[in-house]
């Protein structure tokens, strides 16, 4: 990656120049890490951490199977898109530091649990890039819904959460063009329209919290 945003990709059939924030970080191995069972935190002490005014730009503390938990068997995820995709949520917590119940709740609060066109045509469950005034046709579509679970996670610690030039993920720096601070309602001044969208997300964090 260079200082100036792009990066060089060398491929077995393409070479040439992308915007670094367009490429993907994800890990396509689900693997356990060592010793993140002895480590997990109770319900108790994760419940004691929930709050609206938490701060949405570190980590939960919940293990991958805590993760795999509070998105399972869930009547209103009817595809199963966020319990399949579980394990994604607690890999992007675990890569760039963002709360990854936080990020998941996005996810279920702009795609009705997985149910919206977007999200069913175009593995979006953020309504990335979708305009107001004409969201199906704008908003970005991705290959798999790790895809868009990676970005929206770089993009929120580069733009929203970090102030500028904070180190973040990958030896890179925040952007923080966006940041108004790390709570829900700080995020909500910048990325949403909508004015309730932080009582939005925050009921649906207590809510995913509340599986535990």
């Amino acid at each position: 990656m260079y200082d100036n945003g792009w990066s060089y990709i060398d491929s077995s059939y393409r070479n040439g120049y992308v915007l670094s924030e367009a490429l993907s970080n994800i890990n396509p191995i689900k693997k356990e890490q060592d010793g993140n069972d002895a480590l997990e935190l109770s319900r108790e002490e994760l419940l004691s951490r929930l709050s609206f005014d938490m701060n949405v730009g570190e980590p939960s503390g919940l293990s991958l199977e805590q993760f795999r938990l509070i998105l399972s068997e869930n009547n209103k995820d009817k595809n199963e898109i966020l319990e399949d995709n579980a394990d994604y949520f607690y890999y992007a917590e675990q890569e760039y530091g963002i709360n990854g119940v936080f990020l998941a709740s996005i996810a279920i609060h702009e795609s009705g649990w997985g149910t919206s066109r977007i999200a069913l045509d175009k593995h979006n469950l953020f309504g990335y890039q979708a305009y107001d005034d004409s969201p199906y046709d704008s908003a970005k579509q991705f290959e798999t819904y790790e895809e868009g679970i990676d970005l929206v996670a770089r993009v929120l610690i580069k733009y929203y959460l970090n102030s500028k030039g904070t180190s973040i993920y990958g030896g890179d720096v925040a952007d923080g063009r966006f940041y108004n601070g790390t709570t829900i309602q700080s995020v909500n001044k910048h990325y949403a329209t909508d004015s309730n969208w932080a009582n939005g997300v925050y009921g649906i964090m207590k809510e995913l919290y509340n599986n535990l």
